[in-house]
């Protein structure tokens, strides 16, 4: 797993109620790699980072897959809340390009959906329960 580009990414807790978070990244056929919270995250407040590693330029092709998950342990939305996929087997793909190499970014979450404001171009899923 040898990347020539990495990005910072913090998600945003937009859900309303304090959440544990957990999201991950996987880049064409590596493992995923994995952020889990340990603690709850206030809303409006952020969590991170996750290192994300994706290849760019010439001979380099690969596809960046994306998942995120919070538990809101309180407020009037209390639940589980997902992207579709898993921790381990992302599946929105949202690709990140030579633009996005050593950005920091932050990935607003909401109960409605998940958002990555890529440079390169953002992309967006929704949130189910």
């Amino acid at each position: 797993m040898s990347y020539n580009s990495a990005l910072q990414m913090y998600v945003v807790n937009n859900t309303g109620g304090n959440a544990v978070f957990s999201f991950s990244h996987m880049y064409t056929g590596d493992p995923a790699q994995i952020f889990q919270s340990t603690t709850p995250v206030a809303p409006g407040a952020f969590v991170g980072p996750l290192t994300v590693g994706f290849n760019t330029g010439f001979g380099h092709s690969g596809t960046d897959y994306w998942y995120c998950q919070a538990q809101v342990i309180d407020g009037p939305n209390e639940g589980f809340y997902h992207t579709e996929g898993s921790l381990q087997n992302p599946s929105k793909e949202c690709e990140g390009q030579a633009a996005d190499d050593g950005m920091v970014y932050y990935f607003p979450f909401s109960r409605s959906s998940f958002v990555m404001p890529l440079l390169s171009g953002p992309c967006s899923t929704s949130v189910s329960t």
